[in-house]
């Protein structure tokens, strides 16, 4: 392989990312081989890995330079996720180290998607009790107005109380998605270092 069907393939592999960033990366690397050398070409492409390999690095510090940009918005904090997921399964590994790379991208998204469900479901059934508890109040108004009165107050406290915790349950589950980011990040450069380690 030679420098020109290199930097093809790296940019095959760069499809995903904005053109600007594909321009930036096919820059960097030009510039990289045009300080090596011709003669030195073979060694810089051995040095450097393959492609695919490139390109997943690319991948995950595109995305979270993106997060660490713009962390606030959700959308952007999952694509983050995806990108650098794509980046490790991307990555070329050895199939033991894949299928557990998988397995733990599996089995981390499937807890924190447990978490942020089991969070969501508690403060909207928090919100409900209350709703359900004022109606009943009402009903019950003509019957025995100080258990209609319990129940009311009791269903505008607990329903004021879940929607002052819904914005912070946002918040922390924008926390929490960022953590994610960052957790895989730290995967993904710790299967990149192992197998760098490898050759």
């Amino acid at each position: 392989m030679n420098r020109a069907s290199y930097l093809k393939k790296l940019r095959g592999k760069l499809q995903r990312l904005p053109a600007h960033e594909i321009d930036a990366a096919l820059a960097y690397y030009e510039e990289y081989f045009d300080e090596a050398g011709v003669e030195n070409e073979q060694q810089i492409i051995q040095q450097l890995g393959s492609p695919s390999h490139v390109a997943s690095q690319i991948m995950a510090d595109s995305a979270l330079r993106d997060l660490d940009e713009t962390s606030t918005s959700t959308k952007k904090n999952v694509t983050a996720i995806w990108l650098i997921i794509l980046a490790i399964l991307s990555a070329p590994l050895s199939i033991p180290l894949l299928a557990v790379a998988i397995a733990l991208i599996f089995s981390f998204g499937v807890v924190i998607f447990s978490v942020v469900f089991a969070i969501i479901a508690t403060v909207l059934s928090i919100i409900f009790g209350g709703i359900v508890a004022l109606i009943s109040g009402f009903f019950i108004l003509t019957e025995d107005w100080p258990t209609a009165l319990l129940f009311m107050g009791v269903g505008f406290i607990v329903t004021g109380l879940g929607i002052l915790l819904f914005p912070v349950v946002a918040r922390f589950i924008k926390k929490i998605v960022v953590v994610c980011v960052e957790a895989l990040a730290r995967l993904f450069h710790k299967i990149t270092k192992k197998r760098k380690e490898g050759y």
